[in-house]
């Protein structure tokens, strides 16, 4: 059974022992990964524990999996669900997504593409979420000393990149940071961090603000410019 971590917990569909390892060292911190060599195996999965994410191993072409996919999505239409095909084969990409995939990864893939996906599908449960109200009058309170977000649900402890970011954000003009002010504060570029990774950072900065006690806007993407944050810091 998934465990879920930061809301998220993902089975992948596989049989190939090397996909499995290497989907499991790219989730990292997003959440942990139960592998099953065959979709029976991971609908079976589904059906003792709900997972937040499904990925499915199609490379093969196999015709059945297109119905399987129909099959899962009237049994767990809240699921995500992300394919991996070919990069040649065009068609089942196509297929998969008219027959409900939300994401389709091409192999090879890269480790940030199935973040920037994971952090799509994040949003879209957050959203669907009944938010934990804060507690009355609470502003969430950053601890400079301590590197620490404190929340009326929790303490978060950052990392030096998450702390930089947030404090950025807090002191910012309506708490918003265009994508270039984002690298800025990381000391990053793009020729070294790619704009998936920087999303990715941006998810990870998210959950902990989230798992603090915040409601459900905490930061919100601005199209073609950058990110606001939703919430009111306190700095100490």
């Amino acid at each position: 059974m998934p465990v879920a971590v930061n809301h998220l917990s993902v089975i992948l569909v596989s049989q190939d022992a090397l996909q499995s390892v290497q989907i499991s060292q790219a989730l990292g911190a997003f959440s942990p990964l139960l592998s099953m060599p065959a979709p029976k195996d991971g609908l079976d999965a589904l059906q003792q524990a709900q997972a937040s994410v499904l990925i499915l191993d199609m490379r093969k072409g196999e015709e059945a999996l297109f119905d399987w996919i129909g099959r899962l999505r009237q049994s767990h239409p809240a699921t995500g669900l992300i394919c991996i095909t070919e990069f040649s084969r065009l068609n089942d990409k196509l297929r998969a997504l008219r027959c409900g995939a939300d994401h389709v990864l091409t192999s090879p893939w890269q480790p940030d593409e199935l973040s920037a996906m994971l952090d799509n599908l994040e949003q879209r449960f957050t959203a669907n979420e009944t938010p934990v109200a804060p507690a009355q009058d609470f502003v969430l309170q950053l601890d400079t000393g301590f590197r620490v977000l404190r929340g009326p649900r929790s303490e978060q402890a950052l990392s030096r990149s998450e702390f930089l970011l947030l404090l950025a954000f807090a002191k910012a003009p309506q708490h918003q940071l265009e994508i270039w002010e984002i690298y800025d504060v990381l000391q990053k570029n793009e020729d070294n961090f790619p704009k998936q990774a920087l999303e990715a950072q941006i998810y990870r900065l998210r959950k902990k603000i989230r798992d603090s006690g915040a409601g459900k806007q905490i930061l919100k993407a601005i199209r073609l410019q950058g990110y606001q944050l939703c919430n009111p810091i306190k700095i100490n």
